[in-house]
């Protein structure tokens, strides 16, 4: 009798050993969780917003490289077209290709890039701050100035 009150105090002392290693596991995982979602996930959010605003970007640059005016007018929101047709910024012309410079994000989540584009004739090149904004998950053009 003595034997089997002591098999199951063993018994007992092994289960509680293990619930408290699990929850200790559990809460672990929870920690490291925790510590993924606050540091690791926003930055992850970043990186895809810039790489959508950039995808984004690629395509105007790609449809005016093409010399396709109607592609390009669909990238542009009505503060650009208003640049646009004052003549601040010509939206087709010999293009090559383009490279982005430098691109960071502004403080209204707004994007800004440094783009050079490279003419046919090499006295045209250019560099061009072209600013884009999200609407409705989406980017648009909203900006584009001559760099100095």
């Amino acid at each position: 009798m003595a034997e089997q009150e002591t098999d199951k105090k063993g018994i007992i002392k092994a289960l509680i050993f293990a619930l408290l290693l699990a929850f200790l596991g559990i809460g672990i995982l929870g920690w490291q969780y925790r510590k993924i979602e606050t540091e690791k996930i926003p930055v992850l959010e970043e990186k895809i917003e810039q790489k959508t605003a950039e995808s984004a970007l690629d395509k105007f640059m790609r449809a005016r490289i093409g010399k396709n005016e109607q592609a390009a007018l669909n990238y542009l929101t009505e503060f650009a077209m208003e640049q646009k047709n004052s003549d601040r910024f010509s939206l087709l012309g010999d293009f090559q290709t383009y490279e982005i410079l430098n691109q960071d994000k502004l403080p209204d989540g707004r994007y800004r890039f440094a783009v050079k584009i490279y003419d046919s004739d090499e006295m045209n090149d250019r560099v061009e701050i072209i600013i884009s904004v999200k609407i409705l998950d989406r980017y648009y053009i909203d900006s584009i100035e001559l760099g100095g």
